[in-house]
């Protein structure tokens, strides 16, 4: 067999043990870094050493698709965890973010969309892990962003603008292994302009 198409069959067997939490994002960056520095089949065959075996994946399966994982043991009120695994998470519209969110995308995409949703006022902590993927986040004009990612083989793109003082703050840590986190202000919807609208003066102090 072809050493790159080799390479890229344990790429995504690697993610699919990263799926299924057998790994660590950072088990994955070091193994996934072998994969491109095996000169031979055999070489690159011991970067799968250790790992328990797995069931193939059929196509026609789409795992973990869910929007969000349900309540479980030992899952804060405050704290969502969201999984798309082929697939993908959309939050928009009149979606109520926690304190906490949690999300993995690994083949697939993640969209949090924070305009003129209410947000809390301690703000929200986002924990992004991407994997042959992407994850954006849209900000409304004066919410405060930090973002603090890393890349490996992909990109991270912080293109928010400079928020209000007194407005909360959105939180974004994480990492992406060839894909990319991106997080972007955007003026909210039409149907969602009162409601930024009215944080919006909540936040500079101008309420009515």
């Amino acid at each position: 067999m072809n050493l790159e198409v080799e390479r890229e069959r344990v790429v995504q067997e690697l993610c699919t043990h990263y799926a299924q939490d057998h790994i660590t994002t950072g088990e994955l960056e070091l193994r996934v870094e072998r994969v491109y520095r095996s000169a031979d089949q055999a070489q690159l065959l011991t970067v799968l050493e250790g790992l328990p075996a797995i069931a193939p994946m059929r196509a026609s399966v789409v795992p973990l698709y869910a929007a969000s994982v349900p309540a479980t043991r030992g899952i804060p009120d405050d704290e969502k965890r969201y999984v798309a695994v082929f697939s993908e998470v959309r939050k928009e519209g009149a979606w109520i973010p926690p304190r906490q969110i949690n999300a993995k995308t690994v083949f697939g995409g993640i969209i949090l969309d924070f305009s003129g949703v209410e947000v809390p006022v301690d703000g929200v902590d986002i924990e992004l892990d991407v994997i042959f993927a992407e994850a954006t986040i849209i900000l409304p004009p004066g919410l405060n962003a930090d973002v603090d990612c890393t890349a490996m083989l992909g990109s991270v793109e912080d293109k928010s603008q400079p928020g209000a003082p007194g407005a909360p703050t959105v939180r974004v840590r994480g990492g992406a292994v060839f894909g990319g986190i991106y997080v972007k202000t955007k003026v909210p919807k039409k149907a969602r302009m009162e409601s930024w609208r009215k944080q919006l003066k909540s936040w500079l102090g101008t309420e009515e």
